[in-house]
């Protein structure tokens, strides 16, 4: 009878990532902080209630194949932990820290290298494993420059073997637009496998597919690198019972992020605009503004970031509000064309206006009619 087993998958924790958006002390202290995710990782790992009987790190596991001694004297030593507690460990090198390199990681460290570490240059099966009770097969490779020949992949190898089937492949799932140095696949021979679980890494948002019997999983990276790689803020991990396949995903602590619209139309001048801004301060918060509406006064998005800093850890605007200047509406209004005519005849409504609350509406309206006529969004004329 075979026992079930559960596998937590990593892949692309690009330990070692410093943001080039950040400088000095700041920059340093959130690469140190963004390289414990593999420490919460493998703390989950061993905690009992989670019940891991194996990891799979695939690919990209440093930012670049040549790390800092200090980092990589400290990655072995968390992935010790593992081996230590009699956690299977498999690695796979990925394409930021790829194996082709002499000074590679994996080339030099590979004598202490706690675990399995895949270094063939083409798919084959690597080995075969019991993890709690249950034979399990791995098929995996390792992309070598010059002797991975990727447009001669035309299958991969499966065994006619009792037990659980697992390929791990850092690489683009059903991508036409592979690279040069990446790993292509295809569901169409992935299914002719007939894996069971195709463990996979190198896109860094969460993704799963049903390949024939089996199921395709890419865990997503982890943690925030910027707004446009910001990280799924889960752990996954694979529970095996008889052939069955159940993906969980266990939420980890992560540095918070948040993108907010804020509409300018209804504020008066750039010190409320901060106000509205400072009341979502948190020393601890990457946070990005989109600037929306049509304001009645001049936003520079650079003036408002500087200003805004001290409120949050890292703070982006991107303006897509809508602004005219005084000197702009009163150039128009002579213009012989549509805009110059709704903007006199707006003009003159304004002025017939018996209260400042009119008059606010009409300008309003001006403003809110000139955006819909100049079909323009996030400029300041």
């Amino acid at each position: 009878m075979r026992e079930m087993i559960r596998l937590l998958h990593l892949a692309d924790l690009h330990l070692g990532w410093e943001p080039s958006y950040l400088s000095g002390e700041k920059q340093r202290e959130r690469r140190q902080r963004r390289d414990k995710v593999l420490k919460k990782a493998v703390d989950f790992a061993l905690n009992p209630i989670n019940n891991i009987h194996g990891v799979l790190i695939v690919g990209d596991l440093f930012e670049k194949y040549h790390p800092e001694k200090v980092l990589v004297d400290e990655v072995i030593r968390q992935l010790e932990r593992l081996t230590s507690a009699g956690i299977f460990l498999l690695t796979v090198p990925g394409n930021h820290d790829e194996i082709t390199y002499n000074g590679s990681v994996y080339r030099e460290d590979l004598h202490r290298w706690p675990g399995f570490l895949v270094t063939n240059p083409m798919p084959e099966k690597v080995l075969s494993q019991r993890i709690n009770g249950t034979q399990v097969h791995f098929y995996s490779l390792a992309y070598i420059g010059g002797l991975t020949n990727t447009k001669k992949i035309d299958a991969f190898p499966r065994e006619e073997k009792e037990g659980i089937h697992i390929a791990c492949f850092h690489g683009s799932l059903d991508w036409d637009g592979v690279p040069d140095r990446s790993l292509p696949l295809t569901s169409r021979e992935l299914e002719t496998a007939g894996y069971h679980y195709i463990a996979l890494g190198h896109y860094h948002i969460a993704l799963e597919k049903r390949i024939g019997h089996g199921k395709a999983v890419y865990p997503g990276a982890i943690e925030f690198k910027s707004f446009n790689d910001r990280g799924v803020g889960e752990l996954t991990v694979v529970e095996v019972e008889n052939q069955r396949m159940k993906i969980e995903k266990h939420s980890i602590d992560i540095q918070p992020f948040q993108e907010k619209s804020l509409d300018l139309s209804s504020l008066e001048n750039m010190t409320e605009l901060l106000e509205v801004c400072k009341k979502d301060g948190n020393s601890d918060l990457f946070m990005k503004y989109f600037l929306v509406g049509v304001p009645r006064f001049h936003v520079d998005h650079q003036e408002l970031e500087e200003r805004l800093e001290p409120y949050f850890y890292y703070v982006e605007v991107f303006n897509e509000a809508h602004y005219f200047s005084d000197e702009f509406l009163e150039r128009i209004i002579e213009e012989p064309t549509i805009r110059g005519m709704f903007a006199k005849r707006m003009k003159l409504k304004e002025e017939s206006a018996d209260t400042d609350e009119e008059k606010g509406i009409i300008q309003k309206a001006l403003l809110e009619g000139l955006a819909v006529i100049e079909g323009r969004r996030g400029s300041n004329v």
